[in-house]
């Protein structure tokens, strides 16, 4: 493709840098827990309390998955800054490579968008610019990795669907989970894939999950308490919108967000909207969480952004926008806690509602590759009722023998 045609990627990648630029200078502001962690996952069995496998019982404040403490413990060891600066680097270049992902995609799931790459376009430089906006946030401010690789692979377990691979779907969503445990809220992706490739994909992801987790779970069962802790509840956040006013966070909290969000998960595969999962699994979490972190819009605007270029028959950036502007401008201009609590609950709430209740024929093909077998499965096929035959039958049939 010439570069003309390609001007809105090289744009991005401008974009990012400016934004990289802009939260350097005081970043990294939580990058000490990753290299503490990661020095105490894999030097500190001798320290008091012990880490190694007793870490998360001994030091619940970290709510970091393995797989960013191992992802941690690689980037610590580059330059003299514990890894700062080359983990805000890498985690800027995950950004893009998240967009370029969602692009190919829509792409492969779509290619009808080829033919009118103006609002494929329009929707990936304006969705992808406010995202990459609060995803620097994320990754050179704060420098959250483990929300970073919970979101990439997300994003990688939804191409790998697409490619219908059921082992690395599962592998990616269980690792997901493995770098945050809210990541489960993605859970419900095992259920849009076609039916014949479901199980490959749960016993994948549930492999990789207990592969993980485990090791820690046996070694202290203090373990599974680690899920207790918690933060303060912040005047303008969701939560307290909703009527909690606990001063920390619910004992009931965390298992409710989960929940919430894999019960919208289900209903919207339920209703051939699997592309809104990532949208509905981190709204549920913005709405449960007694925390109001700038960098939690960033998984609202990638989710947002998965709907828009794979779920809508149209795409614009509507939700992106929206988003956008009810969580991460609107701080910056209302001082009063009460109503930024109830903007930010009304703003997931509409975006879900709008995924949910909007008319089937303004979505998108809900079908994945492979669906074709389901059909071949189906007894209904069996006795001749070429009817049910899922729409991309035909087309699967004709890239299989290619």
């Amino acid at each position: 493709m010439s570069l003309r045609g390609t001007w809105y990627r090289w744009a991005l990648g401008l974009w990012a840098l400016v934004w990289l630029l802009v939260y350097m200078p005081g970043g990294g502001y939580s990058w000490h827990y990753f290299a503490h962690g990661s020095a105490l996952l894999f030097d500190g069995s001798g320290a008091s309390p012990a880490g190694g496998l007793h870490l998360y019982a001994n030091y619940p404040g970290l709510q970091i998955g393995p797989v960013a403490f191992v992802g941690a413990q690689v980037l610590r060891s580059i330059g003299s800054d514990n890894g700062m600066v080359a983990a805000q680097f890498a985690m800027t270049a995950a950004g893009l490579l998240v967009l370029h992902t969602l692009e190919r995609c829509a792409v492969l799931t779509r290619p009808d968008l080829l033919r009118r790459p103006t609002a494929l376009r329009r929707t990936v430089l304006l969705g992808g610019g406010v995202f990459l906006v609060v995803w620097e946030s994320l990754s050179v401010h704060y420098g959250h990795l483990d929300d970073v690789l919970a979101l990439l692979f997300a994003v990688l377990a939804v191409r790998a669907l697409i490619a219908d691979s059921p082992a690395l779907a599962g592998l990616c969503l269980g690792l997901a989970a493995d770098s945050k445990p809210w990541a489960l809220a993605f859970l419900p992706l095992v259920l849009a894939a076609p039916r014949v490739r479901r199980r490959h994909v749960a016993v994948y992801t549930a492999a990789t999950v207990l592969l993980a987790w485990l090791p820690f779970v046996i070694a202290d069962p203090g373990t599974l308490t680690a899920a207790q802790y918690t933060i303060v509840n912040e005047p303008s956040s969701a939560l307290r919108a909703l009527g909690v006013a606990t001063a920390g966070t619910p004992s009931w909290d965390r298992m409710a967000q989960l929940g919430l969000g894999c019960g919208l998960g289900v209903l919207a595969v339920v209703r051939r909207r699997w592309q809104a999962v990532l949208l509905l699994g981190v709204g549920a979490r913005i709405v449960l969480d007694p925390g109001v972190y700038d960098y939690y819009t960033a998984g609202l605007l990638l989710g947002a952004l998965c709907w828009e270029l794979l779920g809508l028959q149209r795409p614009v950036p509507v939700w992106s926008l929206a988003a956008f502007t009810g969580l991460h401008l609107a701080p910056g201009v209302i001082g009063d806690a009460p109503v930024l609590g109830t903007l930010r609950l009304w703003t997931v709430v509409l975006l879900t509602a709008g995924v949910l209740l909007l008319p089937q024929r303004w979505c998108a093909e809900g079908e994945l590759p492979g669906s074709a077998a389901d059909a071949i499965a189906d007894p209904a096929m069996v006795s001749g009722d070429v009817h049910r035959l899922p729409k991309r039958f035909d087309m699967v049939s004709a890239e299989r023998s290619d």
